[in-house]
């Protein structure tokens, strides 16, 4: 639709595509007091400005009284403007010499040097949306007058002024915004401000326009910043990152973009929601494991602990350092070594030699996903406790 919306336009408008790339200040090194040339650009502008207010600046052309006295003549105006006209215009025949110039047409009458009373662009009253020059000004006044538009004088005899407000930041605007689609790496403050910057971007603009409108953006990530498809602009901030996996958002990077996952994060938990994280610290005297804080393991013991009777902690200072499986259980912070005879240990076993002891563990895994494993071979345990038990009752002897 908006592809539609710009073709009418440039027909409306008269572009002819150019044998060579010209741009805004090309034209107006020309010296002429004319906006031939800025075809392109102008539609393009004249729909921005259009998408910045929907139905508050309007075409006023085609309409039964109204003529343009030129192709080159851009039929808008703010809504109110173009009811006052066309209430003038049904009282008599109007010939419209100019209505609302784009900031680019501005730039060109005023930099040629070929137009005496050309405004400073940004500071015409052209580009308020409300402006038209009159060419049977002195038939139309009273008609125009009577519709509530303002005749500027004797100084500018064919300029009128129509109910409306001051929408120049407007223009200005407009092209910051289309400046900055089409030139994300070098973009400028969308102020409504005419400044060095727009001036200078305004004259380095190709006068057939540029590759995108600025009616719309195809919604994306532009680094850490949000690009949705109305052109707004959201910067990820807080560390958060951008990324458009599961929709267009803003993400914390520990997590991943989609889906759940809960892992130990340094002294802590970290429960992620779909790119959304959680951070729970853990009590005093309680550690991170498989995800969960549990009371700490180690207390002030200093060397291995059997944790639950197959499992032996390594504590440094009350810390734990290490944690790992015993495959044939766990006794005094020791892993306890394969019974003798028992088939299920070999030249397989967890790839050491036959004829050689691992010492009977494995180490539990620390990664985020890892955790205590209770898995292992616990045949032959059986005797080993009862050993245990008669160990201990001998102690207490």
């Amino acid at each position: 639709m908006r592809s539609l919306l710009l073709l009418g336009l440039l027909l409306a408008f008269g572009f002819v595509p150019s044998a060579r790339a010209q741009t805004v200040r090309d034209i107006a090194n020309r010296g002429a007091c004319s906006t031939a040339g800025l075809d392109g650009i102008s539609a393009q502008l004249a729909e921005a400005q259009m998408c910045l207010r929907p139905g508050a600046f309007v075409r006023f052309a085609p309409a039964p009284g109204i003529s343009l006295s030129s192709s080159r003549i851009h039929p808008f105006l703010q809504a109110s403007a173009r009811d006052a006209l066309h209430r003038a215009a049904s009282r008599t025949s109007i010939t419209i010499n100019s209505a609302f110039r784009t900031l680019a047409d501005q730039y060109v009458l005023y930099h040629s040097g070929g137009c005496g009373l050309a405004a400073r662009p940004g500071q015409s009253n052209h580009q308020t949306g409300r402006a038209v020059d009159v060419q049977n000004y002195s038939a139309a006044r009273s008609a125009l007058e009577g519709a509530g538009c303002s005749w500027l004088g004797s100084s500018d005899p064919v300029h009128f002024d129509c109910p409306g407000t001051d929408r120049r930041s407007d223009a200005i605007l407009a092209f910051q915004k289309l400046w900055n689609v089409n030139n994300p790496s070098d973009r400028i403050d969308e102020d409504g401000l005419y400044g060095p910057q727009t001036e200078s971007r305004l004259g380095r603009t190709p006068a057939a326009g540029f590759a995108r409108g600025a009616c719309g953006c195809d919604a994306a990530c532009d680094g850490n910043t949000i690009v949705r498809d109305d052109c707004s602009r959201e910067t990820c901030e807080g560390g958060l990152t951008c990324t458009a996996e599961g929709g267009l958002r803003c993400v914390d990077p520990a997590c991943p973009a989609t889906g759940s996952e809960t892992r130990c994060d340094g002294d802590g938990v970290l429960a992620c929601e779909n790119g959304s994280a959680s951070r729970m610290a853990c009590d005093a005297g309680e550690v991170c494991m498989a995800g969960a804080c549990v009371s700490a393991v180690c207390g002030e013991s200093d060397g291995d602990v059997c944790v639950d009777g197959s499992t032996v902690a390594s504590c440094v200072g009350g810390a734990l350092a290490d944690m790992r499986v015993c495959d044939f259980g766990c006794m005094a912070g020791t892993c306890l070594p394969a019974p003798t005879g028992d088939a299920s240990v070999g030249d397989s076993d967890a790839g050491v030699p036959s004829g050689e002891s691992d010492g009977g563990f494995r180490p539990v895994p620390t990664s985020a996903k890892g955790g205590c494993s209770a898995a292992g071979d616990a045949r032959g345990l059986a005797p080993l406790l009862l050993l245990g038990l008669f160990v201990r009752r001998r102690r207490r002897v």
